[in-house]
């Protein structure tokens, strides 16, 4: 199947989607976007544009082939376990939330390679439409990468927190200081008051996320009041809508504040600096206050909490 009998000259789109289905797996539908995409490698991108105009649909290098094959592969282990295994079941909020789980160890750089690679695979298997999804959410989604590669802890996070517009802004902020939660995560929040415990359900990898604040009561309380204020705020608000506008908000109040934006991962670097402290002023040695540091905060590895930790 050549390039020019595979594509449309106008658009650059699928003439024919032989072989995939809108409810084919997402397992079989990676295999069949390779199968379809490696066959630009050799062909050079000017010829690509002179017959196709515009984009090219296809990949024209083995290393560029193997670097996207390799994040799409993650994306659909990563939707796979989330309960998201057809083609047809893919929604946009699902492919934002995957990309913006990497902001907080990606940079700006990365995050566009993983947004690119994502596009080609969903223009070639035939959901054109979360491919210009992944366009128009690009700038959110860019913005929330590290320009250095590493989130950085604010100096003052009240000051930036004080600093954002607004109300429904500050409250999220203060509970990602409080949880060193992802923003996504800050929305499914769910308190034990009895325990003093957070839970945050269906986090990153599909974890579940269990913060016990029975040795500091004072911060639970006010963990409970802004997670109750959020609630109302959003009985009125849609909170894709409020999160789109958070990342903006967020990138001025750090401006104003005279801080360096590295995302809202910040704030959960700062969660994780405060924790080491408090419980190295336990008693803890610092090897057993990053191994609870790296439960509460979600992470597999201790080696990103100590990442964290030095940001």
């Amino acid at each position: 199947m050549s390039a020019e009998r595979t594509y449309r000259s106008s658009g650059g789109l699928m003439k024919s989607l032989k072989g995939i289905k809108k409810n084919s797996g997402l397992t079989y539908a990676l295999k069949y976007a390779a199968g379809v995409l490696k066959q630009g490698i050799g062909i050079s991108k000017r010829e690509v544009y002179r017959k196709f105009g515009g984009r090219s649909p296809l990949i024209h290098s083995y290393s560029t082939f193997n670097r996207y094959m390799g994040i799409v592969k993650q994306f659909v282990n990563w939707a796979r376990e989330r309960g998201v295994n057809r083609l047809d079941k893919v929604i946009p909020e699902v492919v934002r939330e995957f990309l913006l789980s990497k902001a907080g160890y990606c940079s700006q750089k990365t995050l566009k390679v993983n947004a690119s690679a994502l596009r080609k695979f969903f223009e070639v298997v035939g959901r054109p439409d979360i491919s210009e999804e992944i366009g128009r959410s690009y700038q959110e989604i860019y913005s929330e990468g590290r320009q250095s590669g590493r989130a950085l802890a604010f100096a003052h996070p009240e000051r930036v927190i004080s600093n954002l517009k607004e109300e429904v802004h500050r409250v999220i902020a203060e509970l990602q200081l409080l949880t060193g939660a992802r923003v996504g995560d800050v929305k499914k929040m769910e308190l034990l008051p009895l325990e003093k415990k957070v839970v945050i359900k269906k986090s990153k990898g599909g974890r579940t996320r269990e913060i016990d604040y029975s040795d500091r009561p004072e911060e639970f309380e006010r963990i409970r009041e802004f997670h109750g204020r959020l609630k109302e705020l959003l009985r009125e608000k849609d909170w894709n809508s409020v999160r789109k506008s958070y990342y903006s908000d967020l990138k001025r109040a750090v401006v104003k504040a005279g801080e360096v934006y590295t995302g809202s991962h910040a704030f959960r670097v700062n969660y994780v600096k405060n924790r080491l402290q408090e419980l190295k002023s336990q008693g803890y040695s610092e090897d057993e206050a990053l191994q609870k540091i790296e439960y509460e905060i979600g992470h597999s590895r201790i080696e990103m909490s100590a990442y964290y930790a030095g940001g």
